[in-house]
């Protein structure tokens, strides 16, 4: 009986933690500023889904990612289609302010945007971005998740419309 009790207990408890995601813990900057590492220049390959409301198939994408501090974010996809898009025009700039204040470890200038969510595993770390119910950003973003180890290695962004763009990242 004991060994039964024993065993279901662990099922549970297993059960639970792996459903655990980066927002079941809300964190403050100083929670994780050391803990993620400072992003330099990079440029790196990119493969990105993009899972549309009522689309089945996935949009896949992908080529190269260049993140400069001076200019900013750019993704020039090669497939399926070629195309340039910088993220530091003024549709894009929410993400490119994102990405540089992660890059420089300057949070509080996001701060007043989004609430933060820190998980950090072994020599792995997530941070979970929510826009706060004041903020203009909540009417079209619904989260960011930022995965990383020594670089960031996957961004999620979800839309409150339901869509889910993933991008990878690979360096050369």
């Amino acid at each position: 009986m004991k060994n039964k009790l024993f065993l279901t207990f662990l099922l549970l408890f297993f059960a639970l933690t792996a459903r655990a995601d980066v927002f079941d813990y809300p964190s403050k900057i100083s929670d994780f500023i050391n803990k993620i590492p400072q992003v330099t220049d990079i440029t790196c390959d990119f493969k990105q889904q993009k899972d549309i409301k009522n689309v089945k198939k996935p949009v896949v994408s992908g080529g190269k990612f260049t993140f400069d501090k001076k200019k900013g974010v750019v993704f020039e996809t090669l497939y399926p289609v070629k195309s340039t898009v910088s993220y530091n025009n003024r549709d894009y700039k929410q993400i490119n302010d994102v990405i540089k204040a992660i890059s420089d470890k300057k949070y509080s200038k996001i701060e007043a945007e989004f609430d933060f969510y820190f998980q950090n595993g072994k020599d792995k770390w997530t941070l979970g971005l929510k826009p706060k119910t004041s903020s203009k950003t909540k009417e079209i973003l619904f989260s960011i998740e930022i995965y990383g180890s020594l670089q960031i290695d996957k961004i999620i962004i979800r839309t409150q419309n339901g869509n889910k763009t993933t991008i990878w990242f690979t360096a050369e």
